[in-house]
């Protein structure tokens, strides 16, 4: 098979959220289908800025590249339908795109993604001029996939029920490919990092919340928890990894509490360290197309608190306890009662965390990508 994969190549060094998810189901592909002639089509000046810093698994491919840019060349190929595919390999048999995108087709068949439709929902984001140009620029993207793409991924049964109400047009050519919690996550913690753990923490236990302050994040639940936790829990922390919106940061401060710590950004390895030795996991989000933090906490065993909303139930199965995500005074009490259970029951919950964890993994992903490919 000749496959001609149209990645967003700024997005690999240091892989994050869909940059992560490019970089393992390709990786991971690759390994599983050697045989497979897989070429990369780029902008070539993302390529020539970003080359550098690639690992030598991506310095090892090949790649063809557009000489615009990639903003402009998305233009063309949504609102132009030009160029074509064949015109950068004329020999391509299957074009995927791992993230949001379009390339048109003459002869290939084309398997688009989408990872989620939050951007369409209307109360997870500020009713504004950019959230307004927003929809209308990936609607004429996913208007395009109707037309023109033969299937299309998602990351879960739930995202593919949100694509299909906001664009019917697209229900028939949905397929679900879980993400996987990447490989670094539930490898062991070195003391320098556990030297980082305490050092945050002040040595106390601690409740992490990945996924920072926001309102996608469900971070009113967790403002107005806060407080209650440090009466009930005085000796437990909160930390706050990732990034926060200063509306919220403003509001956490008029709180004057001194049971939080903002971590901010943490490279993969620190997290991990953070997912090991945390008394919980937090999770309150409200919309989550698949929900990382909660598979990548269950894989290093960590017990998980979240809500029952969107995708976290079906990625979580049994292993977490799910609240309601509007109640805060419940989800105080799930993580009360998760901290306060049992030396059994914390290795109990800790051996279903793992378990659920195993079952998505990205060989598994690959393998039905490529079901995919070999059944258009």
């Amino acid at each position: 098979m000749n496959l001609l994969s149209h990645i967003h190549i700024h997005r690999i060094p240091n892989p994050s959220g869909v940059g992560r998810v490019i970089d393992q189901i390709i990786k991971t592909h690759a390994e599983c289908y050697p045989e497979t002639d897989h070429r990369m089509l780029v902008s070539k000046k993302l390529y020539e800025t970003f080359s550098p810093q690639l690992s030598d698994f991506w310095k090892k491919q090949t790649y063809i590249s557009h000489g615009i840019s990639a903003s402009l060349q998305q233009a063309l190929w949504i609102w132009g339908n030009t160029p074509a595919a064949e015109t950068y390999w004329p020999k391509v048999d299957v074009v995927y795109c791992p993230a949001e995108s379009y390339v048109p087709t003459k002869k290939a068949k084309l398997v688009s993604t989408i990872h989620d439709v939050a951007g369409f929902e209307p109360d997870l984001y500020p009713q504004d001029r950019d959230r307004r140009w927003h929809c209308r620029k990936w609607t004429s993207l996913f208007r395009q996939m109707e037309k023109h793409s033969d299937a299309v991924v998602t990351v879960s049964t739930f995202s593919a029920e949100r694509i299909a109400h906001f664009f019917p047009g697209l229900e028939h050519k949905l397929k679900v490919i879980y993400n996987a919690p990447h490989c670094i996550f539930g490898d062991p913690v070195d003391q320098e990092l556990k030297k980082e753990v305490e050092s945050l923490s002040a040595g106390n236990p601690y409740i992490l919340v990945p996924g920072g302050l926001s309102l996608r994040k469900n971070a009113e639940i967790i403002l107005k928890a806060i407080p209650e936790i440090a009466r009930q829990m005085p000796d437990v922390k909160l930390i706050i990894a990732g990034s926060s919106g200063q509306t919220y940061l403003d509001q956490l401060k008029a709180l004057n509490v001194e049971n939080v710590v903002l971590a901010g950004y943490v490279s993969d390895e620190l997290l991990n360290a953070l997912y090991h030795e945390a008394s919980v996991v937090w999770f309150p989000s409200r919309y989550e197309g698949f929900g990382m933090p909660v598979i990548e906490a269950m894989a290093t065993g960590a017990p998980v608190v979240a809500s029952n909303a969107a995708s976290v139930p079906e990625v979580a199965g049994g292993a977490a306890t799910l609240c309601d995500m509007d109640d805060a005074n419940e989800h105080v009490e799930a993580l009360r009662s998760v901290i306060d259970s049992g030396a059994s029951q914390k290795v109990d919950v800790r051996d279903r965390s793992r378990k659920q964890a195993a079952e998505f993994t990205w060989k598994s992903s690959a393998q039905t990508l490529e079901t995919i490919f070999r059944s258009l």
